[in-house]
């Protein structure tokens, strides 16, 4: 999936790429719930933050394209808080 083209095209391929990822976490998540379920479930969170962050570059420049560098930020956060607590 190409982010460097940032036509209709594009935009909708990233938006597309988040939702589908979501429920494949979901899906994810729910097949590991129960007793004693935690840090195993970060795992799935972290994978699917790393696919976001190949699908929102770096490159992403905020001044052209804010919600995709919106999108970004709130992964690496995201991500960062995970990762404090112990996912990796």
């Amino acid at each position: 999936m190409s982010t460097d083209n940032l036509e209709d095209g594009g935009r909708t391929d990233r938006w597309q790429s988040l939702v589908a990822g979501a429920f494949r976490l979901e899906e994810a998540l729910s097949a590991k719930e129960g007793p004693g379920v935690g840090a195993g479930t970060t795992a799935p969170a972290l994978l699917y933050l790393d696919s976001l962050l190949e699908v929102f570059p770096s490159s992403v420049d905020p001044l052209e394209d804010f919600e995709g560098y919106a999108v970004r930020r709130m992964v690496l956060a995201l991500r960062h808080a995970l990762e404090q607590q112990g996912g990796r």
